[in-house]
């Protein structure tokens, strides 16, 4: 649900803290947004099912749990760490926004809080909770590519060696290939081109401290899982 950036960005930070292997780790870390001709689509492979936030039931939840029993026996692996590691980090953020950003009643969503205080009626347009809420996320990550280096994967046999883990082989080596290469060459090329408006315009739902605080806060809450799971 975060952009890829700040996907990238949480990926790079843990690296510091661990020896897992580059490449494996933040392939994995993008897995299940880089859905292009795979067996399966986004939805199955954020495993999300018939969980729902409790305290937002009309939006869909990671199961995390039934994740870790697919993978009991091969969370060790660095690709499947960072896949992990991309659920839980979607579901930090998810409950963040579904919380404190939506407007409910009747346990529907009606509305979005913006950051100074206003409230966007959707008026059953539910197109626009994730335009906003995707607009501010990847601008966000556009200004962080270009604050800081950030790590990319590009080692395909290192990656290649683990996708047999993956449940249903739901990916294969011309789809790892596509990706690397796509990251590489066009991913870097869209996110450091940020236009002019880009530049000067303000975030609608967030402010940026708030981003940087949730970035900081959910690497704080995957640092805390990583480690009572025996995997950091």
């Amino acid at each position: 649900m975060p952009s890829w950036t700040i996907h990238l960005k949480i990926g790079k930070e843990l690296l510091k803290k661990t020896n897992y292997n580059k490449d494996r780790f933040l392939f994995g870390s993008l897995l299940p947004d880089t859905d292009y001709n795979w067996k399966i689509g986004r939805f199955a492979a954020h495993y999300y099912g018939n969980l729902k936030f409790p305290k937002c039931p009309s939006e869909n939840m990671i199961d995390i749990e039934a994740f870790k029993r697919d993978y009991s026996n091969n969370l060790n692996d660095d690709l499947i760490k960072g896949y992990y590691v991309h659920l839980l980090t979607d579901n930090y953020y998810n409950e963040y926004i579904y919380y404190n950003k939506w407007v409910q009643k009747d346990g529907q969503v009606i509305g979005i809080k913006t950051n100074d205080g206003d409230i966007i009626e959707i008026n059953n347009d539910l197109k626009l909770l994730g335009k906003y809420k995707h607009e501010d996320l990847e601008l966000y990550g556009k200004r962080l590519y270009l604050q800081e280096d950030l790590l990319l994967p590009d080692d395909r046999d290192a990656i290649v060696s683990s996708i047999k883990l993956l449940k249903d082989n739901f990916i294969d080596e011309d789809n790892v290939k596509e990706r690397i290469t796509y990251l590489n060459k066009e991913y870097i090329d869209k996110f450091v081109d940020i236009n002019i408006e880009e530049k000067d315009r303000d975030y609608i739902i967030f402010t940026e401290e708030e981003l940087d605080e949730l970035l900081n806060n959910c690497l704080k809450y995957l640092c805390d899982i990583l480690k009572k799971d025996g995997l950091l």
